[in-house]
């Protein structure tokens, strides 16, 4: 096999286990908090924007962050006003500009979406271990060193 179909290959491989950890985050989120991952991801986007000192966030930083397209970024934002989760104000020194800041709400929903979201990927590697997937993404995705050491995955009960 030619270098650049190993990559297309070990590409494919990340992909798919990619889809499956999302798909595993989506139902955990769904479940216990009624949320989508794009819609956790924006909180922590705006979560990451108040602890880097900004306090706040800009439309376009949210999609720049989460990768969503303006319109796109403009539902979401919809939805998480909706929900009590962030408030939108215009912008004081630009009128065109609207500022987004999360509530209360958000902070205890990421403090309790955070440890899901791990969980769904300790879920999905360990099913990927008894599958026998390749070991070296097996090992990037358990934070491995390139070394060939392997970080253990902390065991949970309760895989499905």
């Amino acid at each position: 096999m030619s270098d650049d179909a190993g990559l297309i290959t070990q590409w494919n491989r990340l992909t798919r286990v990619h889809r499956r950890i999302e798909a595993r985050m989506e139902r955990h989120l769904h479940r216990q908090l009624g949320l989508g991952v794009s819609e956790f991801y924006a909180l922590r986007t705006l979560n990451e924007g108040v602890a880097a000192g900004t306090g706040l966030l800009y439309l376009s930083d949210l999609a720049n962050g989460t990768g969503l397209s303006q319109s796109a970024t403009s539902r979401l934002v919809t939805r998480l006003q909706e929900r009590g989760l962030i408030t939108t104000h215009t912008a004081s020194d630009d009128r065109r500009s609207i500022e987004i800041e999360l509530t209360a709400v958000a902070h205890d929903v990421l403090r309790l979406g955070s440890p899901l979201l791990s969980q769904a990927v300790e879920e999905v590697v360990r099913q990927l271990h008894v599958e026998e997937t390749d070991k070296d993404l097996l090992r990037y995705l358990r934070g491995g060193g390139s070394d060939g050491a392997d970080t253990h995955v902390r065991q949970t009960p309760n895989v499905r």
